[in-house]
């Protein structure tokens, strides 16, 4: 019985040794596949490890350009950053300067209200002041003007005497004359400087277009001889004459005429037969007379008109007939 417990001890090892063995073939085995996959598993990796380090090593690279460049980027930036900075610091002292300019305007334009101020106030003074003014001027202006319309009317009414007095020298100025416009200027400036030498005395004076002398200015009553006092004016008239003469063109020719007149009683006696004697040798006196002074004989002229052309027909103003009249005229 024993025995046979022993046979059946060692026929049970065997099959033990050979699972043993079994699973250990199939540890190994399967050690063997695994370790097969793990190679093949470590060679992918690794496969994918070197592509993932050439991409790591292309990506280094690219980043290593991208930081050169970034590099030159910053470095641009950094200049930008700092023109910024000096530009700001520029920027804060040209506002610091600004700020202080800003308050000194400030302070001006404060100083310009107040100044405008005053200025409103003095031009309301102003313009009130010559408001008041303007109402006065005006005023007055008003009663110049009135004034000066009645000024007007009386000088309008003094033109119209003038126009009509005019017309009538017109008619009694020779044709001569008035074609000659020349020497109608030297007649007026002779008359006139003649008038304000002799002026004042009734006894000489303007007529029309004649510088009259009263016979007894210059002679006796009924005598043809120049008395003292008639030599006095001649020699005046002379020398007025001498004066406008010099200024008077060769290109003028002009004759002072001398006309003797008398009053219509008639005169009878040994030196006169009639009134036309005793006028024509009054002229003629008085030509010689200024012939004497210098006065050019082709300047003179002399006529006696007796006594038909009175300037008054009054018997009480006969005196005025009596007379010596000096013009002016054209050759």
């Amino acid at each position: 019985m024993y025995s046979r417990k022993r046979s059946d001890s060692s026929f049970n090892v065997w099959p033990c040794f050979v699972d043993a063995l079994s699973s250990l073939l199939i540890v190994i085995v399967f050690a063997i596949i695994g370790s097969f996959v793990l190679q093949v598993y470590l060679s992918t990796a690794l496969n994918n490890t070197d592509m993932s380090l050439k991409s790591l090593q292309s990506n280094y690279a690219d980043l290593q350009r991208r930081h050169a460049v970034t590099d030159a980027e910053y470095k641009k930036l950094c200049a930008e950053f700092q023109r910024i900075q000096d530009l700001f610091a520029l920027t804060k002292t040209s506002e610091t300067k600004l700020k202080v300019q800003n308050f000194n305007l400030n302070t001006q334009v404060s100083d310009l209200a107040s100044k405008v101020s005053d200025l409103n106030a003095l031009l309301e003074l102003v313009t009130k002041e010559a408001k008041q003014k303007e109402e006065v001027i005006t005023a007055n202006m008003n009663k110049t003007i009135e004034e000066k319309i009645e000024q007007l009317k009386s000088l309008q009414e003094q033109l119209k005497k003038l126009q009509e007095e005019i017309v009538v020298l017109k008619d009694q100025i020779p044709q001569s004359v008035l074609k000659n416009p020349d020497l109608l200027k030297y007649r007026s400036e002779f008359f006139a400087t003649l008038q304000s030498v002799l002026g004042g005395r009734s006894d000489i004076r303007t007529v029309g277009d004649r510088f009259v002398f009263q016979s007894e200015v210059l002679f006796a009553r009924g005598s043809d001889e120049l008395g003292e006092q008639g030599k006095a004016a001649l020699d005046t008239l002379a020398k007025v004459l001498t004066d406008i003469s010099s200024n008077i063109p060769d290109s003028v020719n002009w004759v002072l005429r001398v006309d003797g007149h008398t009053d219509k009683l008639p005169i009878h006696n040994d030196r006169f037969e009639s009134n036309w004697e005793l006028s024509t040798s009054r002229a003629l006196c008085v030509v010689k007379y200024l012939v004497s002074k210098g006065i050019s004989p082709k300047n003179l002229a002399a006529a006696g008109f007796a006594e038909y052309y009175p300037l008054s027909e009054d018997v009480n103003k006969m005196a005025k007939n009596r007379r010596i009249e000096f013009r002016f005229d054209s050759i």
